[in-house]
């Protein structure tokens, strides 16, 4: 991370812009949640991220999202407002998720293919995300990626961190 004006001095890649960062917290308690069916830190963290960036769910063209379980990846698409609350399944199973879809979801493979290396999950979202906006992913290239999403999520969503990064 350093300004803009200093990295195109560093590298001859593309520059890619932080546009927001947003961090929320629940309780970690399930039985202390006032629906355990939600997901409120995510939904807070993606609410925050967005209003920072001055976009909306539409204008993502993929996200990295914390997809430990495939359960989570549903939970965290709907928070994120990608769907409608209990549609995230529908939508990943109608293609929307994925490459070519609507919002292609973990096209780096997500957790699962990585092993789930919890302390290093958010820096390899991260490191997908640039690689994506650079037009750098190869295979998994999400064609004319500007603007992608990370989310990750500890605690059984008890604290969320999103990212919102930018092609410049």
């Amino acid at each position: 991370l350093c300004p803009l004006d200093m990295a195109k001095e560093l590298t001859g890649a593309p520059p890619v812009r932080v546009l927001a960062s947003a961090h929320a917290t629940d309780t970690i308690a399930l039985h202390g949640r006032s629906d355990i069916t939600w997901l409120s830190a995510v939904e807070k963290a993606g609410q925050t991220a967005y209003a920072r960036a001055g976009v909306s769910p539409s204008d993502i063209d993929f996200a990295e999202v914390h997809d430990c379980f495939t359960l989570a990846e549903i939970a965290v698409l709907a928070a994120l407002g990608f769907f409608e609350r209990g549609k995230g399944g529908t939508g990943a199973e109608s293609g929307e998720t994925a490459m070519g879809g609507r919002v292609p979801v973990n096209p780096s493979g997500g957790l699962k293919s990585k092993g789930h290396p919890v302390g290093a999950t958010g820096v390899a979202q991260v490191v997908e995300t640039v690689k994506q906006l650079r037009g750098e992913a190869g295979e998994r290239q999400v064609e004319g990626a500007k603007v992608g999403l990370t989310e990750n999520m500890g605690g059984t969503g008890g604290s969320c961190v999103v990212h919102i990064l930018g092609a410049t």
